[in-house]
């Protein structure tokens, strides 16, 4: 039986690691690469100052806490990346009039248009990939892709209790 348990948690582990990489080849393709047009200290914007500006595009103005929760990252980190960000004119930066404690972040007009570009750019892509599933099997890919995330919050979660 012990062997039964070996050889199923290996294929197990083997379905995981493919898993993993395929979501990996997909993110690659997928990631947000450079915005052209736009220097951030001489340099395009880094894909974690795009991934923010995605999210602001998909979500609209919000909170720094908002993004990190958002991006997954600290207070800390989203607050340093929005203060990079406004420093070269990607985001503005505005107090909360209900709590003057917080800080709303909201793309930079001047920006909005290519943010946008980028994101439908790759919608158009995911929705391409998802076109060949057709409608009834993309909605179950996506009811149990928040379930695998569920279960991986789920995880994290309990770990670091």
């Amino acid at each position: 039986m012990s062997q039964d348990n070996d050889a199923d948690r290996l294929e197990t582990s083997e379905l995981a690691r493919k898993v993993l990489m395929s979501l990996f080849t997909i993110f690659r393709h997928l990631r947000p690469s450079g915005i052209k047009g736009f220097a951030f200290h001489g340099e395009p914007p880094a894909p974690r100052h795009i991934m923010a500006l995605l999210h602001l595009a998909a979500n609209g103005p919000m909170s720094v806490s908002e993004l990190a929760a958002n991006l997954g990252v600290t207070l800390t980190t989203a607050s340093l990346s929005v203060t990079q960000m406004a420093g070269s004119g990607l985001v503005g930066r505005e107090e909360d009039p209900s709590d003057h404690r917080r800080t709303i972040v909201s793309i930079a007009p001047q920006v909005e248009p290519i943010v946008r570009e980028l994101m439908t750019t790759k919608v158009q892509a995911l929705e391409k990939g998802l076109a060949v599933l057709g409608p009834d099997r993309t909605e179950q890919f996506l009811r149990d892709l928040e379930l695998l995330l569920s279960a991986i919050e789920s995880q994290s979660q309990s770990e670091a209790d």
